[in-house]
């Protein structure tokens, strides 16, 4: 494997920007951008959904796999290679173990990302297809509210969701410093320069990214979507200590 080559990653929650920001970094000449290529992004999401759960030969022999995929991506690559893969997030212990990966890791506040996340199916489906009495991370299931989480509201599973994401971006972050990048999508899209010119330092490469042009009128479309009633219920949960 050529060391001078990164593995990357985009990771967040879903409906936090992920998708402008993966086509942004893969638009620099050194980067091969991989936009939820389904022979990795249906691995990667499958482990994350499920590793809390299921046991944990299964797991490893799902890792082990998408070990040997993101090998032979490399190996057949001379760019960087960019997974756009937002689930990677539940794998960065893994991935950084075996591939010293960098991430980007991209959020979003509260409202604006649970008001994306209810106008999606393909994310509120989710809560059809995973069992909701188990410790699930990826859904903000945990021992302490596992018994009752399939009670809560739509509205309040969707903040759960996103505050389990954004507080396991902060701890990594912490934990791994070096190989990892927080950006605030709101503040990319106001003003993305000064973002990029960091970003090109933390990966690697020269400041020659293309930016699309940006919609910042969409940035508060969620004031006008979500009610009073449904605010309350978003903010109360995603606060609350124990839930």
């Amino acid at each position: 494997m050529n060391k001078n080559k990164n593995l990357l990653f985009i990771s967040g929650t879903g409906r936090s920007g992920t998708h402008l920001i993966g086509r942004t970094v893969s638009s620099h000449q050194e980067i091969s951008g991989r936009i939820e290529t389904q022979s990795t992004f249906e691995l990667i999401t499958t482990i994350a959904t499920t590793q809390d759960y299921k046991p944990s030969w299964l797991i490893l022999i799902l890792k082990t796999r998408l070990k040997i995929k993101l090998k032979k991506i490399l190996k057949n690559s001379k760019d960087n290679i960019l997974e756009k893969s937002h689930p990677s997030l539940w794998l960065v212990d893994f991935l950084i173990k075996e591939f010293n990966s960098k991430f980007i890791f991209v959020y979003r506040d509260v409202e604006p990302t649970v008001s994306s996340m209810l106008e999606h199916k393909d994310v509120l489906s989710w809560y059809d297809k995973l069992p909701l009495n188990k410790p699930n991370r990826f859904l903000g299931i945990d021992k302490h509210n596992s018994t009752f989480f399939k009670n809560y509201s739509i509205e309040e599973k969707c903040a759960l969701r996103w505050k389990s994401h954004y507080e396991t971006i902060l701890s990594l972050n912490k934990k791994y410093s070096k190989n990892t990048f927080i950006m605030k999508y709101d503040d990319f899209m106001i003003e993305p320069a000064p973002i990029l010119k960091k970003l090109s330092l933390f990966i690697g490469v020269s400041n020659t990214f293309k930016i699309e042009k940006l919609k910042t009128d969409s940035l508060d479309k969620w004031k006008k979507k979500l009610n009073e009633e449904q605010l309350n219920k978003i903010r109360d949960i995603t606060f609350a200590k124990n839930v």
